[in-house]
């Protein structure tokens, strides 16, 4: 049926009655409340042919137009009666002939002709007959019209037979009647609650009457191939759906509103005037890449997967009741989970998907409760702040958020809870409420790298995905968005310079990360004439510095005019102490910082205020010194409320500030970095298992120059460099990829460590696996060598002596091994050596299909005739059947024939007849219909 929103209109008078006709829109909220109760109204148009057009529904199809009603509506200054006169002088038939001349010839399209009056109809038998659609039924009248309307009257008859007039109630009876149905289709809200909602849907009516309601929406509808100018006048369903849900779920509704506007705030600290703009105006998605926790890569890099294995977040997060996200400090764990759970609440809201509705919480406020109490007490204060009106409650998150949908959990900072049993204890909760039948919850936990044995609890089957670093058109992306929000003229050229100033002072690799990449904009957007700092330490320096001078800054903005104008009335030594305070905050911050590490701080109000330089005033009251105290907490930027209390924007920043605060003593600096630096030194650094990568950022601040003692930072680090210490040699190359040793200064140590590896890796005497593991870590210390080292591993035949234990554990080669750490640190050196380990028919037939599998996950078109090949080769049974199992889906026909050729080469062997009728099943999924027959042959040779 044709849609009359595609025709052009004879008279589109839209553009100027949004203001002027404050009655038309209350009539036309009519059709939208029907349509919100299910009436039976598809959709309501504005302003397109006549005032409102009507789509009304019919037969059994859902969103099937039975009826378009166009309504030409009329107001009236005064309060009498509607005669014919009087509808003839209004011109309202006339508009209503205009239509109908412009839609007669579309016969496939029912309508009516609708002329909405406001007050009643004069008792007179013309006008009742024309409201009645018999207004060419008498031949006087008839004449009289057609001739009002020039028109003849055959073409009069037929249009005043679609003709109807309606009697409207007056504009305060009707605006009170839809105040009516609101209240009857929301009895659980309050008063106040319904008036807001009757405002929103009015104001929606008024934009569609002005042909402004939109853009967004312009995805949302069904009628794809309307007009944009007519999508923008059209009130559907889905426009209204956070309405409907309103309507019928307001605690939902509330939740989802609020948690929407909380996933837009940016979790980065900021340092300019007028802040970091919103995450969704600078969000560049960062993509997944799966790794492989079986194969003993647990620092990062990506196992038996791809390149082309990337995937955008949100077509991988929530498939799985349970999935890791890694990525180190800064790698965008948090801004991911907030586009995921913003993603879910637009979803939600404005389309038909709705699986998954997102709560992100931190891991540390799962600890101690009930899940479900847990979840409530944390989303509700998180999004207090965010004009939620009710306090979730932990019914809430016991009852799925629609029929049949779930809660994805998304945890964020695993690595922040310190104790590893309280780790344990979670991921085993969460993994008991993910394995129940019809789980109500999925869980997507983010955290940086941790040892493999805290997160081995979750099995081998839960999948695990690297946030993957930005690719350099992803910076120049980000750093537009940052530079634009920020306000800097002509980002794009702005952004350009940028980049090109990280390429000069070799920082792009280091400004990969979100929250380096925001932090370094900000500092080039300060001061774009100065150049960026050298390493990681002196950017958070730096950073924390303009923080500082932004916040003391003597304006009236500033915090010390304002410290003035709240403390004068309580005397000058109220006063100098606050000014004290602040002389001192950043002291005072990096000492509370070091203490809220060791778990000393509860409140971060009371643990400032017990110490001398916040001490409270007597003239002072305790709740006013108090909220001046927790406004310098959150005016310092560096901290956020979190429920009653603070934490820091982001946990590198605590990180930095706590290592300052060492560097202010230097025995308990030594003390603190002995203590971490303990676990990267013992004998079982042969490999990186149980390596405590989750201390790695800190020892970082701790060997840094700006945050350490004044002696030489490398000492601490050169007993780690040795060909014994292949854990050592990690943290030195995970210093490097974090911005730690970029400076001149460091280069030495970063030399003897892959010096280490290199000798490691080539040392005959070693277990294979180490080895491998050692020319993985001199690639991320030198890339050039460490590809090369691995590239001769996979061809040195000598690593499979070793490998006796189960040839049919793949993952045990260490060639293999090295193969896959090659593809992902150069592609197409991997993909041949893969195929090389195909080819070598000295290695185990497992291996071998394996690494062909390896081939088809990269893409490479030598994997359907490797596979093929090795189907057919003169290997084991069951790895030939391994090969043409994965073959069938590139190539059906060449893995039938290749199970029939199996199967004949080991049909008379009785041994093998198990094995067979295997073979003949996978035929029978293929399709072959022979397959049956030979199980059948197979069973009766029994």
């Amino acid at each position: 049926m044709q849609d009359p929103g595609r025709l052009p209109a004879p008279d589109d008078t839209g553009s100027a009655t949004e203001e002027r006709f404050t009655y038309q829109a209350q009539a036309t909220l009519r059709g939208v409340l029907e349509m919100l109760a299910g009436g039976g109204v598809v959709h309501v148009t504005c302003e397109h042919f006549e005032d409102v057009l009507v789509a009304r529904a019919g037969g059994t199809v859902a969103g099937d137009v039975a009826l378009w009603d166009f309504q030409q509506i009329k107001s009236r200054e005064k309060q009498d009666s509607w005669t014919l006169s009087k509808v003839l002088r209004s011109k309202a038939l006339a508009s209503l002939l205009r239509t109908h001349r412009a839609l007669r010839e579309h016969r496939d399209l029912p309508y009516v002709l609708t002329l909405g009056v406001e007050g009643p109809l004069s008792s007179e038998a013309d006008v009742r007959a024309i409201a009645r659609g018999q207004g060419g039924d008498s031949a006087e009248r008839l004449g009289r019209i057609a001739k009002y309307l020039d028109a003849d009257a055959a073409e009069t008859a037929e249009f005043l037979r679609l003709v109807r007039i309606e009697e409207l109630p007056d504009r305060y009876e009707l605006e009170r009647r839809n105040r009516d149905v609101l209240f009857e289709l929301t009895p659980h809200l309050r008063v106040g609650e319904v008036e807001v909602l009757h405002a929103d849907l009015l104001n929606r009516v008024r934009l569609a009457m002005g042909g402004s309601l939109g853009p967004r929406w312009q995805a949302l509808v069904t009628q794809l191939d309307v007009p944009k100018a007519v999508l923008r006048k059209r009130l559907t369903p889905q426009k209204l759906r956070d309405v409907a849900l309103r309507l019928t779920r307001p605690d939902l509704a509330d939740y989802v509103r609020a948690s929407r506007l909380a996933a837009q705030t940016h979790p980065y600290p900021e340092a300019g005037q007028a802040g970091v703009p919103s995450l969704s105006s600078v969000y560049v998605p960062q993509r997944l890449h799966r790794i492989d926790s079986e194969n003993g890569q647990q620092y990062g890099s990506p196992a038996d997967q791809s390149p082309g294995d990337v995937a955008d977040a949100s077509a991988l997060l929530g498939r799985a009741p349970v999935c890791l996200v890694l990525a180190g400090p800064g790698g965008g764990k948090s801004s991911l989970l907030r586009a995921v759970q913003a993603d879910s609440a637009e979803r939600w809201l404005a389309r038909e998907d709705q699986q998954l509705l997102g709560v992100t919480v931190p891991a540390t406020a799962l600890l101690g409760s009930p899940l479900p109490n847990a979840l409530a007490a944390a989303a509700t204060t998180q999004l207090a702040a965010f004009a939620l009106q009710r306090t979730l409650s932990d019914e809430f998150f016991l009852s799925r958020p629609a029929p049949g949908a779930r809660w994805l959990v998304l945890v964020d900072g695993l690595d922040e809870i310190t104790d590893r049993h309280d780790r344990q204890n979670l991921l085993r909760t969460l993994a008991s409420f993910a394995a129940e039948p019809d789980p109500l919850y999925r869980f997507v936990v983010a955290t940086r790298p941790l040892p493999g044995k805290d997160l081995r609890i979750l099995g081998h089957g839960v999948p695990r995905y690297q946030v993957v670093p930005f690719s350099r058109s992803q910076l120049s992306s980000a750093a537009q968005r940052v530079l634009d929000g920020l306000g800097v003229p002509n980002s794009r050229d702005a952004a350009g310079r940028f980049v090109r100033v990280l390429d000069d002072a070799h920082l792009t690799g280091f400004a990969r990360t979100p929250l380096m990449a925001t932090m370094l904009c900000q500092l080039y957007a300060a001061h774009p004439g100065q150049s960026l700092p050298a390493t990681r330490g002196a950017l958070y320096a730096r950073f924390t510095d303009l923080l500082h001078r932004r916040m003391s800054g003597r304006g009236l903005s500033g915090v010390r005019s304002q410290t003035e104008a709240a403390l004068a009335r309580f005397g000058l030594t109220a006063v100098s102490r606050a000014h004290d305070l602040l002389d001192q905050l950043a002291d005072t911050i990096d000492s509370l910082a070091y203490d809220h590490r060791s778990g000393s701080v509860t409140s971060w109000v009371g643990a400032l205020a017990a110490m001398g330089s916040a001490r409270r005033p007597r003239a002072v009251p305790e709740d006013d010194w108090n909220g001046f105290l927790a406004s310098v907490l959150e005016r310092s930027g560096l901290l956020t409320r979190s429920g009653d209390g603070f934490a820091f924007l982001h946990q590198t920043l605590q990180e930095y500030c706590a290592a300052r605060h060492l560097a202010r003593t230097p025995s308990a600096h030594a003390r603190e970095l002995g203590r971490l630096l303990g676990p990267w030194e013992e004998d079982g650094g042969t490999t990186p298992w149980g390596a405590p990568l989750d201390t790695a950022s800190y020892i970082g601040f701790l060997i840094d120059p700006g945050t350490a003692p004044p002696t030489d930072p490398a000492t601490s680090l050169r007993a780690l460099a040795v060909p014994d210490n292949i854990r050592g040699c990690l943290l030195i190359a995970t210093q490097l990829s974090l911005g730690t040793l970029l400076a001149d200064t460091w280069k030495p140590l970063v030399q003897t460590a892959a010096q280490a590896m290199a000798t490691a890796s080539a040392d005959d005497d070693r277990d294979a696996t180490s080895r491998v593991w050692a020319a993985s870590v001199l690639a991320e210390l030198n890339l050039q060598d460490g590809t090369t080292a691995l590239e001769t591993l996979v061809d040195d035949r000598l690593l499979d002596e070793e490998f006796n234990e189960d040839p049919h554990s793949p993952d045990f080669s260490d060639r293999l091994l090295a193969a896959r750490s090659l593809l992902e640190l150069d592609p197409v050196r991997g993909r041949d050596a893969c195929h090389r380990l195909v080819r070598d028919s000295h290695l185990y037939d497992s291996v071998r299909v394996r690494a062909a599998d390896i081939l088809l996950s990269a893409g490479d078109e030598r994997a359907r005739p490797a596979l093929e090949y090795l189907a057919g080769a003169d290997i084991l049974f069951d790895d030939r059947l391994d090969a043409a199992n994965r073959l069938a889906p590139l190539d059906p026909d060449a893995a039938v024939h290749a199970l029939h050729t199996l199967i004949g080469d080991y049909r008379g062997d009785p041994d093998w007849l198990d094995w067979c009728k295997t073979a003949a099943q996978a035929l029978t999924d293929l399709g072959d219909p022979r397959g049956r027959q030979i199980i059948g042959e197979l069973s009766t040779d029994l």
